[in-house]
């Protein structure tokens, strides 16, 4: 887990009663490398608050000694600590390095017995 947690701001659901699905892309430049951050969840009782996630996420990626497929899963536990999201899904992408190679890594998470697989079927994607 990160120490970063702190950056990550809630407020609660006031539509619990409600099938909700939350997505927020975000684009991040760290170091002259690019990421696009994309989160989509089911809120339960609270909500990210999607104005600090900028600050949150370009904190998280400015790690050097992490690499982008160990990044994806901090990020993930970092929400899933903070929000508690009944399904969650972090998708990182990373552009094109020096040989040429586009890294992108899909992380899921989800609340013990909650299952409405339904509802993550009619999702639609993230990234086109």
């Amino acid at each position: 887990m990160t120490q970063n947690k702190d950056l990550i701001t809630l407020h609660n659901n006031t539509h619990r009663n409600r099938s909700l699905s939350v997505s927020l892309v975000q684009d991040v430049t760290v170091a002259q490398t690019a990421y696009r951050v994309g989160i989509r969840y089911i809120p339960d009782k609270l909500l990210l608050d999607p104005e600090n996630l900028p600050a949150y996420l370009e904190k998280i990626l400015s790690q050097t000694d992490v690499t982008v497929d160990l990044l994806a899963p901090e990020i993930i536990e970092d929400l899933m600590d903070q929000v508690i999201p009944k399904w969650i899904e972090v998708t990182l992408e990373q552009t094109p390095d020096q040989q040429n190679q586009k890294i992108i890594v899909t992380v899921e998470d989800r609340q013990p017995n909650w299952q409405d697989d339904s509802l993550l079927l009619r999702l639609p994607r993230l990234f086109p």
